[in-house]
């Protein structure tokens, strides 16, 4: 009879116990959906004390909190009211779960901003006092179960408050001989084969985020993407000459949104809303998206010079349009030129998203200078850009016959055979200007939209003047149209020689 008495036996014990081990089951689901069991973002912890309100899978999180599960062994439901968190230094944190928990049931509690980024990678002991109750008991009280919860902080800490589906290690090498500016604004290239694309939400970019190893966020600004390819600036310190840098990038669940205008970014037309999330002026040492519908004139200061018979406008929304249509009369322009100032001993790349659409004639003239500070003689003038001081030649987008919403680049006073691409509305932006100021010279170059580099030259020299950027619509005295319609504008550092340090991806955990 002992067979039947022992296989009894056992299916007792399962229907007794049964449900706790799916209690069990299901906690720990639970947890490690938090990103609590994840090697990257917790380790081991102990337990002790909390004899009523026992105390279980206890791990401090890569986003500064402490999870836990705790249980009820007073034999009836209790509610847990509070629970006070006293750390080793003796700073105190209190939270209100005000969460009911049932006879062998666990629930899951999590204390944020446990601890900070100053002891990540460190021993921590913090001891916990859970305030619960005994609804109704005859003495409900309320009462107290205290305990110690001790173990080594994660050495990786997330942005406060911040929980990631996945997070990707980010190695950024300087291989030059020179360290980069502080700041620097770093470019990062993502493409569909890098560790992590996946987790990059449908509306692209909002659930990422870049932050280093002490959960400081890195502000961010994604320029363009494409169903393969996207292209993020981030704003760091210095890198260190022939050395490396190590950030994070995170990507939350997909359904989170991110972007702000303060450190999570994109470029102005990305956005349903013009600019609604643009951070750009965050992120690089000048920037202007020219929201609204008018000029800022702490960036900018404005002006024009009209014949009779001409004409000429500048038209701030949501972008700015410079017009000006020419006459036989006289020559003139509209301009408007940065508060800012540069000089060429700190070095800068300087880079407009924008297009010629509007631009029609023989005569099309669209300057756009890094101009001597101060010059007040501007209109159709050439003589106080950079590249004039130094070569007496001048540059731009200039015609010699006719054409339409485009224009052949300029160069040292001479037409070239490169015409920027047409564009079909004031809002298709075709190339990326860039004017570059190095200790060497100054290069002239047009880009793509996507960053690829269609057209340079360049001219070696040196000029300690103050400069100014200018942007300007002009015409000698012929008949026709001039017209630049610009998305944004925006100042960098320029990378050691030139060449942009070079960035891994780890994989993802």
């Amino acid at each position: 009879m002992s067979p039947p008495r022992r296989s009894q036996s056992a299916l007792e014990y399962m229907m007794t116990y049964g449900w706790a081990i799916l209690v069990i089951v299901i906690v720990a689901a639970v947890l490690y959906s938090l990103g609590i069991f994840s090697p990257s973002s917790s380790l081991s912890t102990t337990v002790t004390g909390f004899a009523n309100t026992p105390v279980s899978s206890a791990a401090f999180t890569n986003n500064g909190g402490l999870a836990f599960s705790v249980g009820d062994l007073v034999g009836y439901p209790i509610e847990i009211t509070n629970v006070t968190e006293i750390t080793a230094s003796g700073s105190k944190i209190t939270i209100l779960p005000n969460i009911t928990v049932s006879p062998s049931q666990t629930k899951v509690i999590i204390i944020p901003k446990a601890f900070s980024s100053s002891t990540q990678g460190s021993h921590e002991s913090v001891s916990l006092t859970i305030t619960y109750t005994e609804p109704g008991q005859v003495f409900p009280g309320p009462y107290t179960s205290t305990g110690t919860v001790s173990g080594t902080t994660p050495t990786l800490f997330f942005p406060i408050n911040q929980t990631f589906a996945a997070v990707s290690k980010l190695t950024i090498t300087n291989s030059q001989t020179t360290a980069t500016p502080s700041p620097f604004q770093q470019m990062i290239n993502v493409t569909s084969s890098t560790p992590g694309w996946a987790y990059i939400s449908q509306d692209f970019g909002q659930n990422v985020e870049f932050f280093y190893p002490n959960g400081t966020i890195i502000p961010s600004w994604l320029e363009n993407y494409t169903s393969s390819h996207a292209l993020w600036w981030v704003k760091v310190g210095s890198i260190p000459a022939s050395s490396s840098i190590t950030i994070y990038v995170g990507f939350a669940s997909s359904s989170t949104n991110l972007f702000n205008t303060v450190n999570d970014g994109e470029a102005p037309q990305l956005s349903s809303t013009y600019a609604e999330y643009d951070d750009g002026a965050n992120v690089f040492n000048f920037y202007d998206n020219f929201k609204g519908t008018s000029l800022d004139t702490s960036k900018w200061t404005s002006g024009s010079s009209i014949p009779s018979s001409a004409s000429g406008s500048i038209t701030v929304n949501n972008g700015i349009a410079l017009t000006y249509s020419g006459s036989t009369s006289g020559t003139g322009g509209v301009w408007i030129e940065s508060t800012s100032t540069f000089t060429q001993s700190q070095p800068f790349v300087w880079e407009t998203l924008e297009n010629l659409y509007g631009s029609s004639g023989s005569d099309i003239r669209a300057r756009e200078y890094i101009w001597q500070s101060g010059q007040t003689s501007i209109a159709d003038n050439s003589a106080y850009s950079w590249c004039y001081l130094v070569t007496s030649k001048d540059y731009g987008y200039m015609s010699s016959s006719s054409y339409t919403n485009q224009a052949p680049v300029d160069w040292e006073s001479s037409p070239t055979s490169y015409v920027v691409p047409a564009a079909s509305s004031t809002t298709d932006y075709t190339f990326i200007n860039q004017e570059i100021l190095n200790s060497s010279g100054f290069a002239f170059r047009q880009l793509s939209p996507s960053e690829t580099l269609l057209n340079s030259n360049s001219q070696s020299g040196s000029n300690s003047d103050t400069f100014v950027l200018l942007f300007q619509a002009s015409q000698d005295p012929q008949a026709g149209t001039t017209q630049i319609n610009i998305g944004w504008t925006r100042v960098r550092a320029y990378p050691p020689n030139g060449v942009m340090p070079s960035v891994s991806f780890g994989s993802v955990s």
